[in-house]
């Protein structure tokens, strides 16, 4: 079941030696795309529109912009720090960014949870609230290098890499957009103001929606221009994050031990350990023990987070705090923060978890009336093995498991398992590994409308549950699935109709859920990037389906 808080510290920062734009402290999930909305298309109107001045030369815009972030004298920046404030959904933080040659990092929390992010060269790291430490190396990292190419001023030096998109009014100003794109990155839209020529807003393609930074409050600092207030918004206002700057040092002292390693946090755990676990309603359950209390919780690898129903939060007596959104089924608020001391599951200790809470039962429609969620903080501090035939789970230190069976390698970029995998013998395509979703498969609408004909159209029309509600869908079948070398054939296929919400990603074709995996003894080490399938002793393959 995906269950994604956009709640979080971006995980990407947005300081540079030379203009350091916004920290963009965006709490979101994190995703990109190079489209522009259609109200931009709607809006920039025509080259040829007498009403309008025709638009800049591309080359000169850029220079103008160069020329008005830096005074044509001012040093290039080496080293750069700055500090300040972060306040959103109901509760309050800050930041810290250190800057030294090529080497970055930025420390950020709103309310109990912090988040950290390093980058030395090209390699970005990112630990969370729970110490789990990812690189990443899918979608984040290229969007990091258009990141670090806009903030850098090198986008102004290389027109070939920049799309002049038109003018659109934003706060009663009059702007250009301009795409931009890094080598091997991401495409961004930044917003020129007509007449300051400085940076408006950057826009780009969230999982499901627009998601954009606005800048305001410019100041000259050594002869460079900052903006000390930013806004981060997915579109729902209610749950935008401001950053206020307070301090920007340009030529600081920097204790080389902050770009030290990231350190992750793991199970504490002496040797693996086998758990019984619980399968009912297509969904897997383990025991979990919280304050000498056992509970129930859901095994979702498509999770970002460790969420506690409401109920329990109230009957351990946690402290949850802000007003925060999840995404689901659709977008919805009600989820807050707590922390959690020590959480057990079988001999396995996790300490210091900064869970999320909501009321799963009203916030599901009835469908979960369950204890919690089991996510990918448990599984990237571990090394998880399930077998769906014994209904057991063996966890384990990573490393200390040895892998059993075929290597399907995994991102977890956006702290869930994504897997490449080909469809129809064809089309590779990025899949989220859910062992929350009781179905076999589900194709999200962006990539079925990409692929028309990947799956037949039918009329037999369904109705999906999970955070946030139902959203429709209707049933079809995958004529094939190729997990490594392993194909699947025939796959009950949920073809999603959500526009928002967890299941209209833009940016994974969909889930393989629990009713196809249970194929499989599956081993998820996210540790390392990995997972690994053994066929299960009920393996079918599904050849022999109409």
């Amino acid at each position: 079941m995906p269950v994604r808080a956009r709640s979080r510290v971006s995980a990407v920062s947005r300081r540079s030696p030379k203009r350091a734009l916004t920290s963009r402290a965006s709490w979101t999930r994190i995703a990109a795309c190079a489209l522009l909305s259609a109200l931009l298309v709607a809006a920039q109107g025509t080259r040829g529109d007498a009403r309008q001045p025709p638009l800049p030369d591309l080359r000169d815009l850029l220079s103008r912009y160069a020329r008005a972030v830096d005074d044509a004298a001012s040093p290039e920046i080496d080293r750069f720090e700055s500090t300040g404030t972060l306040t959103g959904g109901g509760l309050t933080g800050a930041f810290h960014t250190w800057i030294d040659g090529d080497r970055e990092r930025t420390d950020q929390n709103l309310g109990p949870r912090g988040e950290k992010t390093l980058r030395i060269g090209e390699r970005l790291w990112f630990a969370d609230s729970d110490g789990d430490v990812r690189e990443f190396t899918g979608i984040l990292a290229r969007r990091a290098r258009t990141q670090r190419f806009i903030d850098s001023g090198d986008f102004a030096q290389a027109p070939d890499r920049c799309v002049l998109r038109g003018r659109q009014t934003i706060g009663g100003r009059q702007t250009f957009a301009v795409d931009v794109t890094a080598q091997d990155g991401e495409t961004e839209t930044l917003y020129l103001d007509a007449q300051t020529n400085l940076p408006v807003r950057i826009a780009y393609d969230d999982d499901d929606g627009r998601t954009t930074i606005d800048l305001s409050d410019w100041r000259s600092v050594g002869g460079h221009r900052f903006p000390f207030k930013t806004v981060a918004s997915d579109g729902d206002h209610a749950f935008d994050t401001t950053e206020t700057t307070a301090t920007v040092d340009l030529a600081p002292t920097i204790d080389p031990a902050v770009f030290a390693p990231l350190v992750a946090r793991r199970i504490e755990l002496t040797a693996p350990d086998t758990v019984a676990v619980q399968y009912h309603d297509g969904h897997l359950f383990a025991p979990v023990r919280i304050a000498n209390h056992t509970y129930t919780f859901l095994l979702d690898t498509g999770a970002q987070n460790i969420l506690i129903d409401k109920r329990v939060a109230a009957d351990l007596g946690l402290n949850a705090v802000g007003a925060l959104e999840a995404s689901g089924a659709t977008r919805t608020g009600g989820l807050q923060l707590a922390k959690v001391d020590e959480l057990d599951i079988g001999r396995g200790r996790l300490r210091d978890v900064v869970a999320t809470t909501i009321d799963l039962g009203a916030s599901t429609d009835g469908a979960f009336r369950i204890d919690g969620i089991l996510g990918y903080p448990f599984f990237a501090a571990s090394t998880v093995r399930i077998d769906p035939d014994a209904r057991t789970m063996t966890l384990a230190v990573p490393g200390s498991l040895t892998p059993q069976g075929e290597k399907i390698p995994l991102q977890v970029d956006r702290a869930f398992p994504e897997a490449e995998l080909r469809v129809n013998a064809t089309t590779q395509a990025e899949f989220i590994i859910d062992t929350g979703n009781a179905g076999e498969l589900l194709l999200y609408k962006p990539f079925v409308d990409k692929h028309p004909g990947i799956v037949p159209f039918t009329t037999n029309s369904r109705k999906s549950f999970g955070i946030g509600g139902e959203t429709a869908s209707y049933r079809s079948a995958l004529e094939r699935l190729d997990l490594g070398t392993i194909p699947i054939y025939h796959a009950d296929t949920d073809v999603m109709l959500a526009t928002s919400g967890a299941f209209a990603d833009r940016f994974d074709a969909g889930n393989v859920g629990l009713g196809l995996l249970r194929n499989f003894q599956i081993t998820f080490d996210l540790a390392n990037d990995a997972m690994y399938v053994v066929r299960g002793a009920e393996f079918n393959d599904g050849h022999m389906r109409i």
